[in-house]
């Protein structure tokens, strides 16, 4: 595919996409060519929690069910991203189109999610879009990777769920990473100069870049995990991205699997890939396409990748899962203790939200800070 030009965002009345968000997270399946590509089915669907069409719930990605006047309510406006493929150059309906996946209090789309035909991938790849300065970013622990005792829990309590956005998996194991995980002042391998990291700052912000010459050690930073090379540095893909044993040891040495990444686009926001039946070349040029301009694999095969956005429109201390992406996991995947790392995003206008969580997930004061601080101990 040639180069896409990318445009600026536009305002775009909520009626204009509620038929896409129905569509893509509504409990509905997108099928292309034959093959039904799953969004948000399930006992975790964002279907399963709306339950009429309100300015809240189209908010928050998800349309009404049958038999609702679809009119009694007055909309507000959402701020969508361009379309990533101009209209005649898309491989199937809806290509490239964004559309709501969660919203902060004031109704505003910080994560916004859209699919695409990339690199030789035989069906769609799930993207989300992530809003870098109303979001904030907190690593997890995995009770087996990196194990151990750790500041944070291995999951998402109920009473740390206010303000939750989006989750999404952690890397390889550690013994396959190739570099370190760090958290609150805690370390686990050392970190690498060179390897890949996904780094969280104690202002909830987050990137990806190489260690030693991106990001580095200095008081700002409560969380690392690194894994590998970048596959995208500077908008360009790695130059040995068609070496398969470089990006991880896959199902059966298949080329093809299950793949998940995420990346920083040049003005600092977060995008995140997953498809299910990705080359190492697929999701970097999903990335890629996406705007990222580093970007890094995380885990692979059938059994790890996963992306989950939250509705909070029918109980905002207890927002409901949905999936985005094809995937076998369970949306309530981190409402459970994770054997894996795995990183949680909340909304940065979530006021009851707050503080820190110690290992057994109580609610703890942050040192030095009040409880309205962000969760970064």
């Amino acid at each position: 595919m040639g180069k896409i030009k990318r445009v600026r965002a536009r305002w775009v009345p909520v009626a204009a996409v509620g038929a896409a968000v129905a569509a893509a997270v509504g409990g509905a399946v997108w099928a292309h060519g034959g093959i039904g590509f799953g969004i948000g089915t399930g006992s975790g669907s964002a279907a399963a929690a709306s339950g009429a069409l309100t300015s809240s719930s189209l908010r928050h990605g998800h349309a009404a069910e049958h038999g609702v006047n679809q009119t009694a309510t007055a909309l507000p406006s959402l701020a969508l991203q361009a379309p990533l493929v101009p209209t005649a150059q898309r491989s199937f309906t809806g290509e490239g189109e964004w559309r709501a996946l969660a919203a902060d209090s004031h109704g505003q789309p910080v994560v916004q999610g859209t699919m695409l035909r990339a690199g030789g991938s035989s069906v769609p790849v799930a993207i989300a879009w992530i809003r870098q300065a109303a979001a904030r970013f907190e690593l997890h622990p995995g009770y087996a990777q990196p194990g151990g005792t750790w500041s944070q829990p291995d999951m998402l309590p109920r009473e740390s769920r206010s303000g939750l956005l989006a989750t999404w998996n952690g890397g390889f194991l550690m013994g396959d990473s190739g570099g370190g995980f760090f958290l609150d002042g805690k370390q686990y391998g050392p970190l690498v100069p060179g390897v890949a990291a996904e780094v969280f700052h104690r202002d909830g912000s987050f990137t990806v870049g190489v260690w030693g010459r991106d990001v580095k050690m200095d008081p700002t930073v409560v969380g690392v995990r690194q894994q590998r090379q970048l596959m995208i540095d500077g908008g360009r893909i790695a130059g040995n991205i068609d070496s398969l044993n470089t990006w991880g040891i896959t199902d059966g040495g298949a080329t093809y699997v299950r793949r998940s990444g995420v990346g920083v686009t040049a003005g600092g926001d977060v995008v995140f890939a997953l498809g299910p039946v990705m080359s190492p070349r697929s999701l970097a040029t999903a990335l890629q396409q996406a705007g990222a301009v580093r970007a890094m694999e995380l885990d692979i095969n059938i059994s790890w990748p996963s992306f989950m956005a939250y509705d909070s429109s029918v109980d905002p201390l207890d927002p409901r899962p949905f999936k985005w992406g094809d995937y076998p996991r369970p949306a309530e995947r981190y409402f459970s203790h994770s054997a894996r790392d795995f990183v949680a995003v909340y909304s940065r206008t979530a006021v009851s939200h707050g503080g820190c969580v110690d290992a057994t997930g109580a609610a703890r004061p942050q040192p030095g800070r009040s409880t309205g601080a962000p969760l970064a101990c």
